[in-house]
């Protein structure tokens, strides 16, 4: 049956959204335009889907994607037609490449006026391409049966939760007019009943477990579908070291998480001694390039590397695991089939390896007084407890994997599946979104990069503290042989990239308050910017010195 197309559009639009509320939907991310009216109207009319609006296209869908990191449930993010879905792409990407769960919607013109120079219209058909695990693009609505209105939602949930998480999109044309009242909405879906787990393959099982009968191993745990209690049963019942991110929760305050494993590993002795046997790899990686290149050398030397597949994603960059498996449910399973053949002194030799690295670092940084490593501690070690911490990639993300002090109950996050410092400012804001007190850690070309969130942030209703550490450029780029290669005006212009932005005065033009960093964060209320001033030369040294001291402080061990 067909509708007069101004109720087609609203019925449509609110049959969607009803059936998308009952899946499991609560919160869209809007940005303004007008060809999206119909899903506009219909996500602020549904009672249990909370709406956000965002200025830009981009910071929507970062801000989606942190409400999918903080919740595991994919937030929906709506856009107009023409250019405005194209600035959602980088967002799309990261949660493909993380395995977050995203609902992206694009409002089209109807297709009588695609190919035809149209204002605002563009191919958006597959318009993110195999980025995204399914694309629906149904047609206008007056040209669909009703009766396949709910479907549709159901297609684009059950893709964006799948065995597989990860992004969804759905192109919807609307003829004009786009207001309209919503008729009657059709009948309702059965709900949807979440599919076990499969099981692991027990042959595999048996393979894991034979592999893993050695006294000499270790755990590398980054972010991980694993249950952390899981992976530090396995590791107790081993007795084997854990080399943990903060994402992977895993860093908690136990003698068997080794907290300066990139400061070891950096010396070229403990690097050697130190290859075990094994390594299981759960989850994904860690940020620091010495784990690779050890694990590439021991891998050469005879190591055995098992890596896991979470959420069925090869987890292998330097291409040297002879074992991958699917990580979900593996190492509960694995607890029950391990025979273990303890040695009395691999476990302890990494602990006391590890105090000598935590002494030799802490002395070092008290003669520093204030740095880019003590402020990502400080802000590590005084995020009350329950609050979120939002880590930008580049060295921020760095210096808290290599520096930052064991917290279980903190949730950390970042955006590493692409690694890119996209949306940094919008991710925080969606976790914020979600319920958390949230800290959000950032450099100054990532704070600049995406100074559009900034838009409007003052006026949300969230607890959001943002410290910015402001070295005036691209730091990260004074740790890579560019900068010895390179004449300094050569390096400055092309990877040094200083901005000269008041940091303040743009933050304040957004009625944000801005205060200088003291070394306190204190309790995250409402939206406030704390700036740390910092230089890259003197980074770039105290990280030297930081190595250095961990190598002699190693060397004294050995001679004692």
């Amino acid at each position: 049956m067909n509708h007069a197309p101004t109720s087609a559009n609203a019925t449509f639009a609110a049959t969607l959204c009803d059936q998308l509320g009952r899946d499991g939907l609560a919160a869209a991310f809007v940005a303004p335009g007008s060809r999206s009216t119909p899903m506009a109207l219909a996500l602020i009319e549904h009672d249990n889907i909370a709406v956000e609006i965002f200025h830009d296209e981009r910071s929507a869908s970062f801000a989606a994607l942190g409400h999918g990191l903080a919740t595991g449930r994919p937030g929906l993010v709506l856009c107009s037609s023409g250019t405005a879905g194209a600035h959602f792409y980088a967002a799309v990407i990261e949660a493909d490449a993380s395995a977050i769960p995203m609902i992206v919607v694009t409002a089209d013109r109807p297709p009588e006026l695609w190919n035809r120079g149209a204002p605002q219209t563009i191919n958006q058909t597959e318009l993110f391409g195999a980025v995204v695990r399914d694309f629906v693009e149904p047609g206008p609505p007056d040209e669909l049966a009703p009766g396949e209105w709910r479907a549709v939602a159901r297609r684009l949930w059950n893709g964006a939760v799948g065995p597989v998480p990860g992004p969804v999109h759905a192109n919807l044309s609307f003829r004009d007019p786009l207001t309209g009242t919503a008729d009657t909405l059709p009948d309702q879906m059965q709900p949807v009943v979440a599919s076990p787990p499969p099981s692991p393959d027990p042959q595999v099982l048996d393979q894991l477990a034979d592999a893993l009968g050695t006294s000499r191993g270790v755990i590398i745990v980054g972010r991980t579908q694993s249950e952390f209690t899981d992976v530090f049963l396995l590791a107790n019942e081993l007795g084997w070291p854990i080399l943990a991110d903060h994402r992977s929760g895993c860093r908690i305050d136990s003698p068997m998480v080794i907290r300066h494993f990139d400061a070891l590993l950096r010396d070229d002795d403990f690097a050697h001694d130190y290859r075990p046997d094994v390594v299981l790899r759960i989850g994904e990686i860690v940020s620091s390039k010495a784990v690779s290149l050890w694990l590439t050398a021991s891998a050469a030397a005879g190591t055995t590397v098992i890596s896991s597949s979470p959420h069925g994603r090869l987890i292998d960059p330097e291409s040297v695991a002879s074992l991958h498996f699917e990580e979900a449910g593996a190492i509960e399973h694995l607890l029950h089939l391990v025979e273990p053949d303890p040695n009395e002194t691999w476990l302890p030799s990494w602990e006391a390896a590890d105090r000598v690295a935590e002494q030799a670092i802490a002395t070092t940084l008290a003669a520093a007084g204030t740095s880019e490593v003590s402020i990502a501690q400080a802000v590590c070690a005084q995020a009350p407890s329950g609050a979120a911490l939002m880590v930008s990639s580049s060295m921020p993300v760095r210096d808290l994997e290599w520096y930052g002090p064991k917290r279980d109950d903190v949730d950390v996050f970042a955006n590493r599946g692409a690694n890119g410092i996209d949306g940094i400012i919008a991710t925080a804001t969606g976790i914020a979104l979600a319920g958390q007190p949230t800290i959000c850690l950032i450099g100054d070309v990532a704070f600049l990069h995406d100074a559009t969130s900034l838009t409007a942030l003052a006026q949300r209703s969230i607890d959001l503290t943002i410290v910015v550490i402001n070295n005036d450029g691209g730091g990260i780029f004074s740790f890579l042989p560019q900068h010895q290669l390179l004449e300094p005006p050569a390096y400055e212009q092309l990877f040094g990239t200083p901005h000269g932005t008041d940091l303040a005065g743009l933050a304040e033009a957004h009625g944000i308050d801005v205060y200088p960093w003291t070394g306190a964060v204190d309790s995250p209320e409402g939206v406030r910017v704390l700036l740390a001033k910092t230089e890259r030369s003197s980074n770039l040294a105290l990280h030297n010195d930081l190595n250095a001291a961990v190598a002699r402080a190693l060397a004294d061990q050995r001679e004692h």
